[in-house]
Parts: structure tokens; sequence; C-alpha cells
């Protein structure tokens, strides 16, 4: 099942949207459950941690703001994929910030609600992604989006995500096979790095989002940040285009 909230304050527009989104449950055979809100007070009088996969972020509420509403569920801890809509692109740089996975500039249509759910759904699908490795007479279940770097010490790898480090005498290179290519990088013979982890960069180091640095070799330092910036164009692109 996939929770959908819509914060929308005019009712043509819910009702639209309503229909989209039945629409595409329809013809992808998706379980949708969808909440409507008309005002900000409305949407936390009933919100619960983790209660939504996907919101729809109207930014101009009559009471309130979509913008303000996403940085919140954002300080809360909230990783669900947001779609601001808008009959602006002024607020492109702070939905990009906030992660939103799609900007939907009005008029509503079809396609655009189509996209962002494509998108949305994609995401969603790949964060339920894991890969196993031993650990010990163990085997451990890692899930893709929570592993922040890799690295190889003293022959051991050590993959390091949000809530623990696990060691595995798994080699690097297959875990890069298992890994699976972006958004991880092998920026060094001894390390990989999850892109959608890297706070900033300098010439010798990834800064991830924990505050550990993960070295660029300077022999390749050039194409190696490159790789990064193409991967951060690309993201950047995505997340805040929308059809006209």
């Amino acid at each position: 099942m996939v929770y959908i909230a819509v914060c929308e304050d005019e009712q043509e527009h819910q009702e639209r949207i309503e229909w989209y989104l039945k629409e595409y449950s329809a013809i992808n055979c998706c379980d949708f459950e969808i909440s409507f809100f008309s005002t900000a007070v409305d949407f936390w009088a009933h919100y619960q941690p983790e209660s939504f996969c996907i919101v729809f972020l109207d930014i101009y509420l009559e009471e309130g703001n979509g913008i303000e509403i996403g940085k919140q569920l954002r300080n809360a801890g909230e990783d669900c994929q947001m779609v601001f809509i808008t009959s602006s692109r002024d607020f492109a740089i702070e939905g990009f910030e906030l992660k939103a996975q799609h900007y939907i500039i009005k008029p509503i249509t079809k396609e655009k609600i189509f996209e962002a759910l494509d998108r949305c759904l994609i995401v969603l699908s790949k964060e339920l992604q894991v890969i196993r490795v031993p650990n010990g007479k163990l085997e451990v279940a890692v899930r893709l989006k929570d592993i922040i770097y890799v690295e190889v010490f003293n022959k051991i790898s050590v993959i390091h995500t949000e809530n623990e480090e696990i060691k595995t005498y798994l080699p690097l290179s297959q875990l890069e096979n298992m890994l699976g290519g972006r958004p991880f990088l092998r920026c060094h013979r001894c390390s990989i790095i999850n892109m959608n982890h890297v706070a900033n960069y300098t010439v010798t180091d990834f800064i991830m989002d924990n505050g550990d640095r993960v070295g660029i070799p300077r022999s390749n330092s050039v194409a190696v940040r490159q790789r990064y910036l193409d991967f951060m164009f690309t993201k950047v692109r995505g997340e805040v285009s929308a059809k006209q």
C-alpha cells in the first residue's frame, strides 16, 4: 500500500488530483490510500510519523505554506517523497534543498501527475532494495539507501550506514558489483561512496553527511569529482524540471 497525502486548498484541484491518482492506480495496478488536507493545521492534526510515502504540497495554501510543511517533515526525520505544486518556479531552490522528487507547475494535468508518480515510485522501490552480506556467522541485510560509504581496512570491508558499521570479508570489487552503480561511486581503490550522502567536497576529500571524510586520489581527482558533478547535475535537473 502506498499512502499519499495531498495538501491542496482548492476543491477543483483536489478533485482533479484524486481522479488522476485513481486512474494511475488502475492502469499500473497500484494500491493507493489517499488523504486530502486543505490547510497546514488540518494536515498536522492528522499527521503520524512515517504515515505517508508520498506528499503532494501546494506551496500557496490559503492557510499555511507547503514549503514550511516540507521543512517540518524533513526536520522530523521524514524521508517521504515530496511533490510541490505551484503557479510559480520561485521556490525551485527550496524544493531541491528539501529533496523534492518533482515540481509541478499549474495547470495540473494528468501527464504531470503521472510523471511525478513514476519518479516517486521508482525511488520508493529502490529504497526497499537491500544487499545481503556475511557478517561473522550471520548474513546481514543492508538497505542501499542507508549506506553512506564503504571502505577497506586490513582486508575487511566496513560498510558505514546511518546507524551502524557492518564488517564483512567480501572484497570491495564484489561489493561494488552488488551495489550496482549510481548513486554509488568507486572514488578510490579502497572506498565507495553513496553520492546521495555527500554533504560537500574538496580537492582531496568527499565530506559525507555524517561528518566523515573519504579521500579522493590525487592521480584521479578531476575525473572522480566530474563523475560526482555529473550525478548532481542529473539529479538537480530531474528534481526541479516540470512540464508546462
